[in-house]
């Protein structure tokens, strides 16, 4: 059976394609935000852990990329700088209050958790092969690392309601120096 490739990363001319793994590894969708966030105050609601990239698999990281989005902020716009193993300072919040119905009534504070592994070999194409699988993607490469997650059909929620069959993507942009994250949707 063909495993759905729930994220996509692309870094040095190579796309990344993950997937449901059946064994715990060092990558998952969704979980807890097992990190202490300080910076930019915000709520009620809490900020959601989309995926996580374990080091090895992509950069040689010696500590997995969390992925943060804020699910519960319409429209949301986050910049966050990774300060260590466990720290993370939101350095920007667009907007700073969660909503109880967006994207819509009960959406839940935690996201099901799924192990992740790559689907296959990294995939050698380019930025603009990448970016045409997304909706309005920037047209040039934005970041060093850049991670497109649109909405999964087999984990058991719905990101964004009626929105999914739009083809919404949530859109991560990491800055390798700086340690610095990026994240807003793209439609």
């Amino acid at each position: 059976m063909v495993e759905e490739q729930l994220v996509f990363a692309f870094h040095k001319d190579r796309m990344f394609a993950f997937e449901r793994a059946q064994l715990q590894t060092d990558s998952c969708f969704g979980g807890p935000l097992e990190v202490d966030l300080s910076g930019v105050e915000h709520g009620p609601r809490p900020l959601h852990l989309i995926a996580r990239l374990g080091g090895s698999h992509i950069l040689g990281l010696g500590f997995g990329l969390p992925l943060i989005y804020g699910m519960s902020y319409s429209g949301c716009d986050l910049r966050y700088r990774i300060d260590g193993v466990g720290k993370i300072e939101i350095l920007k919040l667009q907007p700073t209050e969660s909503s109880e119905d967006w994207p819509y009534r009960n959406f839940p504070p935690l996201l099901p958790y799924v192990p992740l592994r790559l689907s296959d070999a990294p995939a050698l194409v380019d930025y603009s092969e990448f970016a045409q699988r997304f909706p309005n993607m920037p047209e040039q490469q934005p970041a060093e690392l850049v991670v497109a997650v649109p909405p999964p059909a087999t984990v058991g929620l719905s990101l964004w309601g009626a929105g999914d069959g739009e083809g919404v993507t949530i859109v991560f942009e990491y800055d390798l120096e700086d340690r610095i994250v990026s994240s807003y949707n793209v439609t």
